[in-house]
């Protein structure tokens, strides 16, 4: 047994009033002798016993009306009535947590998810006893809290639930459990958490660390109320559903009216195989350029599709994958943001054995990232420079994106520190050493803040073929796909001996088959360093001849070139932040969100961050495209995407028990087995309403006995 009220445990002190007034009365007796007292001596003590009986039975019956008084109003239950809250009828102090996550917007073809949670919601707090108070936190990846704190008001708390929405956000329950636990730890009386929720499995990521900080809680009673589909009344997502679960490009270098290569990974995270479904993808706010038909892809399977399309020109832009609907409306499209770069410049510095371009080391580079005619060279989007290093300028460096070193004579220590500064501003530097930079070139200090690896005098390797794939670095994830092609027959005759740095910025992106590093990168300042181990020379290998070389300089570029700090590809929550010119300082910021029908809104005005113009905006929680306007222009200034987290297309759910299982559930079937919406526990036999009610009845009854024998008593005397 436990008390909801025990502070009033401390009224059973009172016991002793009736025991100290006892005592007391019987010290007031004064003897008085008088002449017919010894005529009455005789039938007193034939009284004495009777009266003493009687006194003490008076004394009990007083003692236990105060005790069952303070038992009444110290409320007493049993630990199966705190655990059923709508069969008792005592006010409660509950935290309801709403999941307004993604998957809640699964419909079972009646209502969604979040729907029937909304109702489910509504009903729970019409059913509260009176007297009770609610708090109301929205669950997602983090919470909102319309009603933080538990109040009496609760059509405050019905009004902020029937405003709820839902949002493609995420799923983590173990925040909002924190702040829900937090706001009801230190209040009086019965103390539940009720959490309405599709229960996705995903949500209990963090099920040990929820566990063990409820038990810093005790008092505090968690309830989980997976929510039923109206239709078939059992927990569970739609038989099917495929998911678009990512979009990115697999072209190195993205330029305008050339062919990019996209890849969009489908999912299906229904029960059954999908086959013949078509997937679109749309530029901007155009009808789909390109298209593709899933087949075969079975239940719990992904698959990535590669699709063509042409960029209009150079700028911001949007690509748009989309499947046909299905019940999960929120994962059948998903939208990269992207900016196209106009062209850039890049440095090639070699040595040079004649005149004639191809007798530089640097021939084969300039053929691959450039693989056109002269006449079409100058409107080709990296325009080139080849130099030496005599002839290298240090106060030109900062206008190239990317600088190569390829096979390039030894470099003076001020033009290396020229270089250290331009990589930390932001450039991407590659550096190739072969027959004209001996590893000696390398011991100079001021090397030592930029090389990725010791470099080492040139070996020929025990196994000059290339580590098998499955390749994890992103220079070289193009050549898992089977219809990229492979890098079997690359071979290397000579490469300088590498010693990777052990330090976090350092990475080694390609080995030999030997296991000897070939590519070793680091990340310099905001620029990046690229150490290869040959020089693309066919007297050193014959990669300069294999059909991978020329995407892989193109990615090699990509990978190093100064990169845009601007995100456009947010996830639902974050922020999105651009720097504008200072001319529009205090202009006004309008934004129009992915509806259809959407307009564009005032979001607020550019303000200065440190010297900086820059426009913000904070509610991004939908997901798909969003276009920014500055100030009164028509064109727009910017576009960026918000894309939704891939696992919340993952419908399995957990059990309604799962914060005292053991653990998560081992398979889908034991996942998908719940309990019933609200957890009900079998009634006790009496309620702490009834126990009251009792206990003050029996006080009353009592307080009747002793009165009518207190009476009887004094007449007896």
């Amino acid at each position: 047994m436990q008390f909801l009220a025990p502070a009033v445990l401390a009224g059973l002190a009172a016991l002793s009033l009736p025991v100290i007034i006892h005592l007391l009365n019987k010290l007031r007796i004064r003897e008085v002798r008088w002449a017919a007292m010894r005529f009455l001596l005789t039938a007193a003590q034939k009284n004495q016993r009777r009266v003493k009986m009687q006194d003490l039975l008076l004394l009990i019956l007083r003692c236990l009306v105060l005790a069952l008084l303070v038992f009444a109003f110290a409320r007493p239950t049993f630990e199966k009535i705190a655990k059923s809250t709508l069969v008792a009828g005592d006010p409660l102090t509950v935290m309801v947590l709403l999941d307004q996550s993604a998957s809640m917007g699964a419909s079972d073809g009646v209502e969604t998810r979040f729907a029937a949670a909304r109702t489910a919601t509504l009903d729970f707090l019409e059913d509260l006893p009176a007297g009770s108070a609610a708090g109301l936190l929205l669950v997602n990846d983090h919470y909102a809290s319309p009603v933080s704190r538990p109040s009496r008001d609760i059509s405050l708390v019905r009004r902020s639930v029937e405003l709820a929405k839902l949002t493609d956000r995420g799923t983590d329950f173990q925040p909002a459990a924190r702040a829900a636990v937090e706001a009801l730890r230190n209040l009086p009386g019965r103390r539940e958490i009720h959490l309405f929720t599709d229960n996705q499995l995903t949500g209990w990521r963090a099920l040990e660390p929820i566990r063990e900080f409820l038990k810093t809680a005790p008092d505090v009673q968690v309830f989980v109320a997976p929510i039923a589909s109206s239709s078939s009344g059992a927990v569970g997502g739609p038989a099917r559903n495929l998911a678009v679960t990512d979009i990115k490009l697999d072209t190195a270098i993205p330029v305008a009216g050339q062919p990019l290569r996209v890849l969009v990974e489908v999912t299906n995270t229904g029960d059954s195989s999908a086959d013949g479904v078509r997937l679109a993808l749309a530029i901007n706010d155009d009808a789909p350029s390109a298209d593709a038909v899933v087949n075969n892809l079975a239940a719990g399977g992904t698959r990535y599709i590669p699709l063509l399309v042409r960029l209009p020109g150079t700028g911001f832009h949007t690509l748009t994958a989309s499947l046909p609907p299905d019940r999960l409306a929120f994962d059948n499209r998903r939208t990269l943001a992207l900016e196209i770069a106009p062209a850039r410049d890049v440095l090639i510095v070699e040595s040079r054995r004649g005149q004639a371009p191809w007798q530089g080391s640097g021939h084969f580079l300039a053929t691959a990232l450039a693989p056109v005619d002269e006449e079409s060279a100058a409107r080709h989007y990296l325009t080139l420079t080849r130099t030496t290093a005599a002839d290298l300028d240090p106060s030109k460096l900062s206008g190239y994106a990317v600088i190569f070193l390829t096979a390039a004579d030894p470099l003076p220590p001020p033009i290396v520190s020229a270089l250290a500064t331009f990589v930390e501003n932001g450039g991407g530097l590659v550096i190739m050493p072969g027959d004209a930079t001996p590893a000696g070139t390398f011991l100079d200090p001021s090397w030592s803040g930029l090389l990725p690896a010791a470099v080492n005098i040139p070996i020929e390797p025990t196994e000059g073929a290339l580590e098998p794939g499955p390749y994890n670095h992103p220079l070289l994830t193009l050549w898992n796909d089977p219809a990229a092609g492979n890098l079997n027959a690359v071979r290397f005759g000579r490469v300088f001996s590498l010693a990777p740095l052990d330090q976090p910025e350092v990475t080694t992106a390609l080995r030999l088959a030997d296991t000897s590093p070939l590519i070793v990168e680091r990340t310099v300042g905001k620029g990046r360093v690229v150490l290869f181990a040959a020089p693309p020379i066919p007297a050193w290998t014959n990669l300069p001849l294999h059909p991978a070389f020329v995407p892989l300089m193109h990615r090699l570029y990509a990978a190093t070139a100064r990169a845009s700090a601007l995100k456009l590809n947010l996830a639902p929550g974050e922020t999105f932040q651009a720097a504008v010119p200072i001319e529009q300082l205090n202009r006004d910021v309008y934004v129009r969100g992915p509806a259809e029908d959407a307009r564009p809104v005032a979001v607020g005005r550019t303000e200065l961050v440190g010297t900086q113009a820059t426009l913000r905006f904070r509610t991004a929680s939908t997901s798909g495209r969003y276009t920014v306007y500055v100030g009164q222009n028509e064109r727009p200034d910017f576009y960026f995407a918000v894309q939704p987290p891939a696992d919340e297309s993952d419908l399995k759910t957990a059990p309604a028990d799962v914060l005292t299982n053991a653990g998560l559930p081992p398979s889908d079937d034991a996942a998908s087995s719940s309990s019933p919406a609200t957890p009900m526990p079998s009634a006790p036999l009496l309620t702490a309403q009834q126990l009251w009610m009792i206990a003050l009845i029996a006080a009353a009854l009592l307080s009747l006995t002793e009165l009518t024998l207190a009476l009887r008593s004094s007449r007896s005397r």
